[in-house]
């Protein structure tokens, strides 16, 4: 490329640490100024070897993706010269800002070209970058486009030089851009330079990536002084880690009020922690990350963009890449977490697991993780502010507290209030209680951080502002920075409101200080309203009257005088307050009718462009909708959130974004919500039932709700609601109400002319039909049901209604009844059609609901030795999918057929695991049937009392919520152990009876045979 650009060959060192904007005499202004310089190796050469086409399109390609990575971090290209170009780094970021957008646009150019040289497979296309730094002569600096501007300087001439020094595929830099960037990036010293042109040796840098984000007493290079005091608690801090090293790991709780220096002890540990070898994890919990799954783990990737329109969405590749940096590269481990943060390229299949399974898989990932990462080297984990922590990461952190005492491996938790006695189940961790400063303490710290300037006033201000900080560090920071700001000599009185309790004294202070802020007090406002983060960007529809520069100047006055700092993003410069308390102040202190509006702007610009602020999730603009006082539009975003919850196996975040919405929809009029009402209920109901259970009392309230504001909905609306009829018939708190529920439901919506309703509705009947025993009316609703079965209607409806393709169910169901009506033959067909049939739609969930089926047919059979084949495979499938009911039942089922053909000690105790699962997780659905395989393998074993006992309980439970179908069986079991167990015969009369007289009511001819035969066998034909 050309080497043109003109050289200040007087260059003389100069401190860029801070913007000096003179200006000269000769016209213009002195700025910090960065500049990039880069070039394709080798470019003659690669001239000649390739066809000229090929090399217009490959250099074409190359400078396409130098300038996006120049671009995406906020540079301009001011020179492109055949294969090479120059790029400055707008001065409106601040010296700091720019080194480091540079670095990281330098970064991003070389992996553009190693991408570039993989896709031609050429190993000989690669590039070299510089970066420079120096005080520049602007001639308009003022202006927008000023980067267009004559710039006279060194920052471009060294730029180039430090590029044509570089190796291939690497940036260098200049010592006062690595100054500057220090702090956000990782360099490789380079050595001492002569480079031409230039007097004076250059210092010489390699950037080699980019640091995680730094928490907020580091941004930008913002240290918050001397630390002072808390010498006791820093003691028990160095004994835990201690005994942490030596492989008892500590849990340590560290507890006060707001601003009492939390995050202070914490630094301070850490730093002197990392004295000695160790790895920290630190994770920081945000306000209103209640409503955000995993919200501290997702804050730690540090290529989250703050402008990006999906809010810098992770990817699985992101996700596995994190894990790497620790060691950790199990595909298990990363494909759980993936799903937990719903990272782009997850696999799908989690979704289809119960929340129960969910958790276990992320239990032993945790696991995992901990151990890979201790056994490399000790560990300490820093969970900051966990009484904003939301419910995925409060599990994963119970399960950290309990795996750490037997790591080397120290936890520390910060929160307000005593949040961590009830957190933690594994006993009570250490607790720090941190109180305020005392006495000495608090001049100490005064007078550490006191400004300079203002020395001759400290004695005379020293004791009120003892008295007015109480002791808690952050106020005796505000009152310092006061002083600091404080114009003139009179003006140094304490403001008037400060006799008043600290709290307020705290407030007084902020609002002073403000008040001298001018319109840099407004985006304050604004920023408060906006919450952790926003961005100029952002700040611009809030304040419509304000200009881009004004806000920007605004911000970054806001910056210096410690009320906000500046929050790294990928992409793009991002504001946060320094302490949530100021931001607390200073949003309580806005009138209702600001913040309604300042909400009302962010919502409404947000909604309608998601890049403007993108980090939002949801629930966050659902959040802002419902305090702006638009409650339709926060019903909405509050389902939004709750589904996207809902899909990463977030339960508990999900059920309270859509409960919020429901509570928001019975605020408003009758009639004017209802579409809005039935639309969360139908939401709300699965996830319900999901997790409380479809008997739960939650549950059936919603459905029932549901039904009576569905039932006034127009006949034509009526389909748009089935999912809430079909809920309101789940939920029935036995078998013999579902009975009654779905032939109200089958009433209510007769003549509506819908087929894949008017089939679901068939399918709720021949469920409970079957339950109940009545075998005839099952059958008629099954032939009814499957007569009106599509194809294309099954791909939506299978995931809602029952979770299994109705056709799968439908066959399945009808192989049992007909094997329990005595045709075996057309029962065995059914069964062959069910298998064929599941196996050619491949989905998931209906194809564990088969297995469960020719299980049941094999039990009814008693036939064990497909029985035991058909639960090898009932485990794979189960294993394969993390399906813990499904393995549950596998297990059940073989200790069934163990018992029966093997061993029946080995097989009843595999059983007696398999029916604990099932009760452990609630998905025992046929507990009578699994009572009487119960008290059968106890009468095997000759435990003739217990097992009289168990088929007593599976006879009450089967009577009393209508489980009808198994119940001649159970009587028969009943009178058979009765007879073992040698009591007279007129007592077994009965059982046999009942058995008797059941199985001919259901027409269960196989039942009737059964009983029929063990009647005649114990003697007693002649007496029924």
């Amino acid at each position: 490329m050309s080497r043109d650009t003109p050289i200040d060959k007087q260059r003389r060192s100069t401190d860029v640490s801070s913007d000096d904007s003179r200006s000269s005499q000769h016209g213009g202004e002195r700025r910090v100024v960065t500049a990039l310089c880069y070039d394709l190796i080798g470019s003659t050469n690669l001239f000649n070897l390739m066809d000229i086409e090929d090399y217009q399109d490959m250099i074409a390609a190359f400078q396409q993706a130098a300038r996006q990575a120049i671009t995406t971090h906020s540079g301009v290209v001011r020179v492109e010269a055949g294969d090479g170009g120059v790029a400055l780094f707008p001065i409106e970021l601040g010296p700091r800002d720019a080194a480091s957008a540079a670095i990281r646009a330098g970064v991003g150019i070389v992996k553009a070209c190693q991408r570039l040289a993989r896709e031609l497979d050429r190993d000989d296309l690669r590039v070299r970058v510089g970066v420079a730094t120096s005080v520049a002569l602007i001639r308009d600096a003022q202006l927008q486009n000023w980067i267009h501007e004559p710039v006279t300087g060194a920052a471009l001439a060294l730029a180039t030089r430090l590029e044509a020094a570089a190796e291939a595929d690497s940036v260098l830099v200049s010592e006062e851009t690595r100054n500057l960037a220090g702090r956000s990036h990782a360099f490789v010293p380079e050595g001492t330079r002569m480079l031409k042109g230039f007097s004076e040796p250059e210092n010489v840098w390699r950037a080699i990536g980019h640091r995680r984000e730094l928490d907020r007493f580091h941004a930008f290079g913002r240290l918050d002084g001397t630390f002072v005091g808390r010498v006791a608690e820093l003691d028990r801090i160095e004994k835990a880690w201690d005994a942490a090293v030596g492989g008892k790991g500590q849990v340590l709780a560290i507890t006060g009020q707001a601003g009492i220096g939390k995050s202070r002890l914490l630094r301070q540990a850490r730093r002197m922690i990392h004295a000695q070898p160790a790895r920290s994890l630190f994770f920081q919990c945000l306000p209103g990350g209640f409503r955000s799954t995993l919200h501290p783990l997702v804050n730690s990737f540090s290529q989250r963009r703050s402008d990006a329109a999906d809010g810098g969405r992770l990817t699985v590749d992101a996700v596995a890449a994190q894990f790497a940096r620790h060691g950790v590269e199990d595909p298990e481990v990363i494909g759980i977490f993936s799903h937990l943060l719903g990272a782009d390229g997850r696999n799908e299949a989690f979704s289809d697991s119960s929340p129960k399974s969910i958790q276990k898989s992320a239990r032993q990932a945790l696991s995992k993780v901990l151990s890979v990462i201790c056994g490399q080297t000790p560990l300490v984990i820093a969970v900051e502010d966990i009484h904003w922590i939301d419910p995925t990461s409060e599990y994963l952190l119970r399960e950290a507290a309990r795996l750490v005492p037997t790591l080397p491996a120290l936890l520390i938790v910060t929160s307000r209030e005593n949040r961590h006695a009830s957190l933690f189940d594994e006993g009570e961790p250490e607790h720090i209680s941190l109180g305020p400063l005392d006495h000495d303490e608090t001049r100490l710290a005064i007078a550490a951080r006191w400004p300079s300037h203002r020395q001759e006033a400290l004695p005379q201000l020293l004791e009120v502002s003892e008295r007015i900080s109480g002791g808690v560090p952050l106020f005796i920071e505000e009152i310092c920075q006061w002083a600091f700001e404080t114009a003139a000599e009179d003006a140094m009185s304490v403001p008037a409101n400060a006799s008043r309790n600290h709290v307020s004294a705290f407030e007084g202070i902020l609002n002073s200080r403000l008040e001298h802020l001018g319109s840099a007090r407004d985006v304050a406002r604004a920023g408060a309203v906006a919450g952790d983060r926003f961005t100029v960007s952002l700040l611009r529809p809030l304040l419509p009257e304000a200009s881009r520069k004004s806000l920007l100047h605004a911000a970054e006055t806001l910056c210096e005088s410690g009320f906000l700092t500046r929050v790294r993003a990928h992409g793009g410069i991002a504001y946060g307050f320094r302490h949530a308390l100021i931001q607390e102040t200073i949003y309580n202190g806005l009138l209702k009718t600001q913040r309604r509006l300042l909400h009302r702007r962010l919502f409404m610009a947000a909604n309608s462009n998601r890049a403007i602020a993108g980090w939002l999730d949801a629930g966050a603009l659902a959040e802002h909708a419902e305090a702006a006082g638009l409650p339709e539009h926060a019903v909405s975003s509050f389902m939004r959130a709750g589904m996207e919850h809902a899909s990463r196996s977030a339960m508990v975040e999900a059920r309270h974004h859509l409960e919020r919405a429901l509570a928001l929809c019975e605020t408003m009029p009758n009639g004017v919500s209802d579409e809005l009402h039935l639309s969360v209920l139908t939401v709300l109901g699965p996830l319900l039932t999901a997790t409380v259970g479809p008997n739960s009392t939650p549950a059936r309230i919603l459905y029932e709700k549901g039904v009576e504001i569905a039932r006034r909905q127009p006949k034509e609306d009526q389909p748009k609601w089935f999912p809430l009829y079909w809920g309101w018939w789940l939920t029935g708190q036995n078998f013999m109400e579902m009975h009654s529920r779905a032939r109200k439901v089958q009433a209510m919506l007769s003549g509506i002319a819908d087929r894949e309703i008017e089939l679901q509705v068939n399918h709720s009947i021949w469920a409970i039909e079957f339950n109940v025993g009545r075998q005839g009316e099952a059958q008629k609703a099954i032939r009814a049901g499957l007569a009106l079965y599509d194809d294309e209607a099954a791909k939506a409806s299978r995931n809602v209604f029952g979770g299994h393709d109705a056709k799968v169910c439908g066959l399945g169901q009808l192989a049992l009844s007909l094997w329990l009506t005595g045709h075996t033959e057309e029962s065995s067909k059914a069964l062959a059609d069910m298998v064929a049939f599941v196996d050619r739609i491949a989905h998931m969930p209906s194809k564990s609901h088969s297995l469960d089926t020719e299980a049941v047919s094999a039990f009814y059979r008693n036939d064990h030795a497909r029985l035991i084949e058909i639960s090898g495979r009932m485990g794979d499938f189960a294993k394969k999918h993390e399906l813990q009911s499904l393995s549950a039942l596998a297990m059940l089922f073989r200790g069934w057929a163990t018992a029966h053909v093997e061993n029946l000690s080995r097989g009843h105790e595999i059983f007696r695991a398999g029916l604990a699962l099932l009760r452990e997780l609630g998905t025992v659905a046929d507990l009578p049937i699994y009572l009487y395989m119960h008290a059968t393998m106890l009468g095997q074993a000759r435990k003739y009392e217990t097992a009289i006992e168990v088929a007593t309980e599976a006879i009450r439970e089967a009577n009393a919520t209508g489980h009808g179908y198994w119940l001649a069986e159970l009587h028969r079991r009943r009178a058979l152990l009765l007879s073992c167990a040698k009591v007279e015969e007129p007592a077994l009369l009965p059982d046999l009876r009942t058995a008797i007289v059941i199985a001919q009511e259901q027409g269960a001819v196989a039942l009737l045979h059964r009983s029929q035969r063990s009647a005649k066998e114990l003697g007693l034909a002649g007496e029924l």
